[in-house]
């Protein structure tokens, strides 16, 4: 059996030969091929023994299946069978592409999530929770209409309607996408609706609230105590402040530039750092990661554990119905009540021409009005905290 060292070049330069079809077989991994038809069509494939019989599973087709996921597929299927189990017969998985749901959920985060959205994270988490225990192993084309409904209902069951949207929202996506690739044929989500209805939330935190939850922060500590003031300093999004990086941050210019990758691909985003801002940042301990909030005892991720965080925070201020979200929306509406004009929010905000309720105006707006507007706005913030600590003081007998 020929073998060859499977490397994405490797892969797309491999032909059939004239006549028949050409299975190659991974120096690496015993066991992971690659089918080449006749015709030139590739697919992954694993082949393995279970009790004495020898067996093969189709993974999918390349290039929609990459190397990297396959590869990692392959290596379940070996476990699975190095276990005595069959996973052809498990997953019932068919010649012609039919790949599992996980494998499946793994391509989608890695090839479009990751690279897409600013929310990866979060589809990773619910796919995670919800989705995998329900359709791991099944192959992801088997799932139907009633499968998301029943699971949809579970959810609402737990009491969580508003998540069981989200799912919804992920299904659709994942399976969109799926088609556009070719890793699946058809779309299990036709004609199911979301189980909640939602209205748009427009909390918006008071004086005393906002001193509350700085008392709050300060007995937190580090990491969510500074990341939450961040958050009302620079109006940004707890996925943008929880990703921070060192490199990111221009001291010397005092602009935080946050990357494609952390504003959905749309261009590097700008960010002038106020000096209170600045006062928070340097105070912070360092650490050996690239990250200024990076995950306990995984330093090479960013910070997460926001739920948690924010229970903590609710209890120790005592502000009712407060999401890390509302931090930023708080931050917009008190420039916009110190006369910030619509164009230079949405440049802070980094919302284009009807980018949302109140900020229509250009994408962009010169860097000095972002920056005497974030200046501003840090400045009311420490008054806010200062007189709210100093009537606190005066209140204890």
């Amino acid at each position: 059996m020929p073998t060859l060292k499977f490397t994405e070049q490797a892969v797309a330069e491999a032909r059939a030969p004239a006549a028949g079809r050409l299975d190659l077989w991974d120096e690496e991994l015993p066991g992971f091929g690659l089918r080449v038809s006749g015709a030139g069509r590739k697919s992954w494939q694993v082949m393995y023994r279970v009790a004495g019989r020898k067996r093969r599973l189709t993974l999918g087709r390349y290039p929609a299946l990459s190397l990297e996921i396959a590869r990692d597929a392959a290596e379940d299927a070996l476990r699975e069978a190095a276990k005595g189990r069959d996973p052809a017969a498990e997953r019932a998985a068919m010649t012609g592409g039919a790949l599992t749901f996980e494998a499946f959920a793994k391509a989608y985060l890695e090839r479009h999530a990751k690279p897409n959205k600013l929310s990866w994270a979060e589809d990773a988490r619910m796919i995670e929770r919800d989705l995998l225990p329900a359709w791991r192993r099944r192959p992801a084309e088997t799932v139907t209409r009633r499968d998301v409904i029943e699971l949809l209902e579970r959810v609402v069951r737990r009491g969580h309607p508003t998540a069981a949207n989200r799912r919804l929202a992920l299904v659709r996506k994942m399976y969109a996408w799926g088609l556009e690739v070719d890793l699946v044929p058809a779309t299990p989500v036709v004609a199911v609706r979301a189980p909640a209805r939602e209205a748009p939330r427009e909390r918006v935190l008071g004086e005393a609230e906002l001193v509350a939850l700085w008392s709050a922060w300060e007995r937190i500590g580090w990491p969510f105590g500074p990341l939450g003031k961040l958050m009302l300093l620079t109006a940004q999004r707890r996925r943008a402040v929880a990703g921070l990086r060192l490199a990111d941050i221009g001291l010397a210019s005092r602009i935080w530039t946050l990357p494609p990758e952390a504003v959905g691909g749309r261009g590097a985003h700008a960010v002038p750092l106020s000096s209170f801002a600045i006062e928070i940042l340097t105070s912070l301990p360092r650490t050996d990661s690239r990250y200024v909030f990076p995950a306990r005892g995984h330093p090479g991720r960013p910070v997460s554990g926001f739920s948690k965080a924010a229970r903590r925070m609710a209890e120790l201020s005592g502000v009712g119905d407060c999401r890390l979200g509302d931090l930023r929306r708080t931050a917009a509406a008190g420039m916009a009540g110190q006369g910030v004009p619509p164009h230079v929010l949405g440049a802070i905000l980094n919302r284009g021409v009807g980018g949302g309720p109140g900020f229509a105006g250009p994408a962009e707006s010169d860097i000095e009005a972002t920056r005497l507007a974030l200046e501003a706005w840090a400045e009311r913030v420490r008054e806010i905290v200062r007189a709210g600590v100093s009537d606190r003081a005066a209140a204890v007998p």
